[in-house]
């Protein structure tokens, strides 16, 4: 391997772990306002079951779809990390 070799799988690899940061992120920040207010009724026992019911329907919910968004961001990163390494195998030939 040589060392433009090394330094374009080096720089994909990078790029696919800044790609699953910022996914993470974005998990985080989807599911979060829904979470905290599930676990902040949670906690109050004055709150009617119905509403905690309702709560958590809501945050499963958006715990699901950021779940999907967050594994489409993972693929890209891996498709984009196998783009940018083939390719430099391609050139060596």
């Amino acid at each position: 391997m040589t060392m433009s070799e090394a330094n374009t799988e080096a720089t994909a690899f990078l790029g696919m772990a800044q790609d699953l940061c910022e996914a993470m992120m974005e998990r985080d920040n989807v599911v979060r306002p829904y979470r905290e207010r599930y676990e902040c009724l949670q906690d109050d026992l004055q709150i009617a079951p119905p509403k905690c019911v309702n709560a958590a329907a809501e945050f499963l919910q958006a715990a699901y779809s950021a779940d999907h968004i967050y594994g489409e961001r993972v693929e890209e990163g891996l498709e984009k990390y196998r783009r940018l390494t083939s390719s430099e195998d391609e050139s060596r030939y």
